[in-house]
């Protein structure tokens, strides 16, 4: 009796099982048909290449060639390489009226100094943060120290990559620069050390540096890279802008080799793009 019962409801589970298995089947055979019937997305794209290679044409020459754009993107009829708006773009760092000079800001007895880290964009970034963060201090800049000691290892300083007598100069106006910290009774004055968080205000620094700063009078902050807040005051941001973009001017060698190197590419093509390849193992902070 109990065998008989097993038996119909195996039957029974069984005469609902093979058509369900029947209709995956037929899902899955059209599945296959379709993605063989179906164009592929990049079917322009593998023709042209085909149509290369078929011609018998070597690796130079392609690499020569200009660059092919599928039939089915729109570009609007105009190059890739141009830009309908670029004749509308204009400088706007120049500071505003509100702006005081810096000989009527800063304090005599008031000076920062910071020590970059990280690779040469990280350190040209913390560069232009610190000539910010000293305008906010109203303190003296000390011209800022490179990385020495990260992944790098790299001897340079300040004055091998970029023109210290220009940076002082142009800076003139916004923030008092100095070479080296004065010495104090005599001797060598070794500023205090401390650190800031990242992207720290311009409160920030009010609250956390000013009142070492007012007691020590020379400070140095340690690893400065990214230690500024993106977010600014106009004039600050206006600021940052003189300081990347004028103020920073690589030395003579390095422009000169610069050049070299751009007049190389251009005689190969007429546009050219320049990658920033990251580290991804970092051991520098």
């Amino acid at each position: 009796m109990a065998s008989s019962r097993r038996r119909h409801h195996f039957f029974t589970h069984g005469r609902w099982l093979i058509p369900a298995i029947t209709v995956a089947s037929v899902f899955l055979l059209l599945f296959f048909f379709l993605s063989i019937l179906a164009p592929s997305p990049n079917g322009n794209r593998i023709f042209l290449l085909t149509r290369r290679d078929s011609s018998g044409e070597n690796d130079d020459a392609i690499e020569d060639s200009p660059l092919l754009v599928p039939a089915k993107e729109k570009v609007n009829n105009r190059e890739m390489w141009s830009s309908r708006n670029s004749n509308l773009f204009y400088g706007c760092s120049d500071a505003s009226n509100k702006f005081r000079k810096a000989q009527d800001i800063t304090h005599p007895n008031r000076y920062l100094s910071i020590v970059t880290n990280g690779g040469l964009n990280q350190q040209r970034t913390g560069i232009t943060d610190a000539v910010v963060a000293a305008r906010v201090l109203n303190a003296t800049l000390v011209v800022p120290k490179l990385d020495k000691s990260s992944y790098w290892k790299d001897s340079s300083i300040f004055s091998d990559i970029f023109d210290v007598d220009w940076f002082i100069k142009y800076l003139a106006k916004d923030v008092t620069v100095v070479k080296e910290l004065p010495l104090r009774k005599g001797q060598i004055w070794l500023p205090y050390r401390m650190r800031v968080p990242r992207k720290c205000s311009d409160r920030c620094y009010i609250h956390r540096v000013l009142p070492v700063l007012k007691k020590k009078h020379a400070v140095q902050i340690m690893k400065f890279d990214y230690r500024l807040a993106n977010s600014l005051d106009t004039d600050f941001q206006k600021l940052r802008c003189r300081v990347n973009y004028h103020a920073l001017k690589f030395v003579d060698p390095i422009l000169r080799m610069g050049e070299k190197l751009v007049q190389r590419m251009r005689m190969k093509s007429k546009h050219f793009i320049a990658l920033h390849l990251r580290m991804l193992l970092w051991r520098g902070r």
